[in-house]
């Protein structure tokens, strides 16, 4: 079965170091979340890694994960990994956890 991955939120600092936030899913698996840290193509091997940030770019991957907290609740499972790839955005997730905070899902 294929994996689809997202890359839901990147924030890429000075340095060259980018951290991602990324959905992983496949099809009948319910998604997985993963923080990626990557280095830049120069950085020698076997260093270790440390990502720096902006105080902006903290607040993104920090509302980011407060959200997956509250969507990552209820288990996601990929129907049509195409349109999930779509639709599974930092923003999508954020205004999902607000209906989740306000109120209740019931099938």
């Amino acid at each position: 079965m294929p994996t689809n991955e997202n890359i839901v939120l990147q924030e890429t600092n000075r340095g060259g170091y980018t951290l991602s936030i990324v959905a992983n899913f496949e099809e009948g698996y319910p998604v997985q979340y993963i923080i990626r840290v990557s280095k830049p193509e120069w950085k020698p091997k076997g260093r270790e890694v440390d990502y720096i940030s902006s105080l902006e770019g903290f607040k993104n991957i920090g509302e980011l994960l407060v959200a997956l907290h509250h969507f990552a609740q209820k288990k996601l499972y990929a129907k049509d990994p195409d349109k999930l790839k779509k639709v599974l955005t930092a923003e999508n997730i954020k205004k999902f956890a607000e209906l989740w905070k306000a109120g209740e899902f019931s099938s």
